[in-house]
């Protein structure tokens, strides 16, 4: 299973703007994608996280890579993953170098899948068949006020999620609570509510804040303070009336050590196209295991991005439940039916590899090919 062929794609598509978040707003969606070929002609496909605006440092930083792996053999995918995580990045953000072997890993494991004839959670290790997940959305949008919210939270329970996350931390404090109150009332009292703050709270603020949200039935907060805030964190987990979710952009392993022993986290993100791919993704679910910390792999990109994480949910049971983005829910029309459509709240994952089409990449789902190298050939 030499390889001969590492090809670099991107996702991208035109938002309408209205939507934003305290961090961005959404005028569009970029992603990095690479496929990987054998000289027998199996292929992989695997997804990178990158900043929107410098998506170039991704392709900068894979074309740093992309010789290391010609010639080499696909089924070797610890080796590659050592090699590459240990490769210094070139000049750019620090980022870049995790998230190009996190893409490369991931599209190993979709051929190696493949390549057997396998889902990627059989050739993993299935512990189950049917994977919990939650409705991520609830964006803050130009005239969209508590009601319209509502409105979609509800909308995405019919579809059968029994658990959805809504941003705060942008509006004033009671303004943001009556938006969680709307939610509460639309979706009834059975349905999980999770809150993510992306870092907007602080410590004067966040108690009281986590109060008035158990109050409401809320069950989580995600990224209520920076990760770096460890002391700050443990004593929001302390309060126990809400899990705090945490990790979701980290990938350096001493930071996620350090919230495990000091038992900051109360489940841990991680987001596969950044934190090292499948082979990383094991590691951080059986680290978190071991320390009794249940773990939710994250994405909000395209298809190849969600089917990994899924894979990894029925894989490993210390997945609490997996991340489907309802705003960027980008080429999801690509997966097969039971990675769409709901059962009891949960999706299955399929194959073979990741379960999409082979020659997703590069066709009619706003992918164009950016860049490749090939053996004997210059890119």
């Amino acid at each position: 299973m030499e390889i001969v062929e590492i090809a670099a794609y991107e996702y991208r598509r035109a938002l309408d703007g209205r939507h934003y978040t305290s961090a961005a707003r959404w005028t569009e969606r970029r992603a990095p994608l690479v496929r990987i070929t054998t000289r027998d002609g199996l292929t992989g496909l695997g997804e990178g996280w990158c900043e929107q605006h410098d998506i170039d440092a991704f392709y900068r930083q894979l074309q740093h890579a992309a010789p290391l792996l010609l010639g080499a053999d696909a089924r070797l995918i610890e080796h590659i993953w050592q090699v590459l995580w240990t490769l210094p990045g070139e000049d750019g953000p620090d980022w870049a170098a995790p998230a190009v072997t996190s893409a490369i890993d991931i599209a190993l494991w979709d051929l190696r899948a493949r390549s057997l004839g396998a889902s990627l959670h059989e050739l993993l290790g299935p512990q189950r068949d049917a994977v919990p997940v939650y409705a991520s959305g609830g964006l803050y949008a130009d005239d969209k006020g508590p009601a319209e919210l509502a409105a979609e939270m509800q909308a995405l329970v019919e579809r059968g999620f029994q658990a959805v996350k809504m941003k705060i931390g942008l509006l004033p404090r009671d303004e943001d609570l009556d938006r969680v109150a709307a939610v509460r009332e639309a979706v009834g009292p059975h349905v999980e509510i999770v809150v993510d703050a992306l870092e907007r709270l602080n410590h004067t603020e966040a108690p009281a804040l986590i109060r008035r949200l158990a109050q409401l039935g809320v069950t989580a907060i995600q990224a209520p303070l920076p990760l770096s805030d460890v002391a700050g964190l443990l004593m929001l987990r302390r309060t126990g009336r809400l899990r705090v979710m945490l990790g979701e952009r980290e990938w350096r392993a001493q930071r996620v050590s350090e919230l495990l022993r000091a038992g900051a986290v109360g489940v841990l993100q991680f987001n596969p196209g950044l934190c090292g791919g499948i082979t990383r993704s094991l590691k951080l679910a059986a680290q978190a295991e071991a320390y009794g910390v249940p773990v939710s792999p994250q994405n909000n990109a395209t298809a190849v991005l969600l089917a990994a994480c899924l894979h990894l949910g029925a894989a490993r049971g210390a997945v609490a439940g997996v991340e489907v983005h309802t705003y960027h829910d980008h080429m999801h029309d690509a997966l097969p039916p039971t990675m769409t459509v709901l059962r009891d709240g949960c999706l299955s994952p399929d194959g073979p590899g990741l379960g999409l089409p082979e020659g997703l990449a590069g066709g009619r789902h706003d992918v164009r090919a950016v860049w490749r190298l090939r053996a004997g050939e210059s890119d």
